[in-house]
């Protein structure tokens, strides 16, 4: 796996005490138009790849297919191959002031078969739908809501940062070919 970007810090990070880890998996899925599969949030007005946390008892595999069930409805879901990590120093999405160094692995994957969502609460509220997408519309709407107040709160300052970060390195590399759309 390559880097995918330097390590980010969110603004206004105040260390107090241990720094916890937290490890992501997320997952780049690509179509035969060079679009990909991103997650469109309602409430944020924006795209993310779709994943998530990891469950200390999972696997990197595991927890990115039960991520990509709930998130897009993926149920037949093949890894292609590893394409790199992220690192973020971050607060929590909870709004404590815990902090994170936060480690996300990319894969690149291949969806046969789509099924519902199993949305999670949060992901609910959050409006979450799947959406094919070019990387340059993807990149451009992020840059557009980046610094409003929503994506200035605690714990949510690095996500689009680091999206964005891939995306460009998507381009930049082309890892995995084509996407320069």
């Amino acid at each position: 796996m390559i880097p995918l970007g330097t390590i980010i810090i969110e603004e206004g990070l105040v260390s107090k005490g241990n720094i916890k880890e937290r490890n992501t998996v997320r997952a780049i899925i690509k179509n035969d138009q060079n679009q990909l599969l991103m997650v469109y949030s309602k409430l944020f007005d924006d795209y993310t790849f779709p994943g998530g946390g990891m469950m200390d008892h999972e696997t990197h595999e595991e927890a990115l297919k039960r991520e990509l069930k709930e998130e897009i409805g993926a149920l037949d879901v093949t890894i292609i191959k590893a394409c790199g990590t992220t690192k973020e120093m971050r607060y929590g999405i909870k709004g404590t002031d815990s902090i994170y160094m936060q480690t996300s692995f990319y894969y690149l994957c291949d969806v046969h078969k789509f099924g519902s969502q199993d949305l999670q609460k949060r992901e609910v509220i959050h409006g979450l739908e799947p959406e094919w997408v070019t990387v340059k519309h993807a990149i451009e709407k992020n840059e557009k809501v980046m610094k409003d107040e929503r994506h200035q709160t605690k714990g949510l300052k690095t996500v689009l940062i680091r999206e964005n970060m891939v995306l460009n390195k998507l381009k930049e590399i082309d890892l995995c070919e084509n996407l320069k759309s």
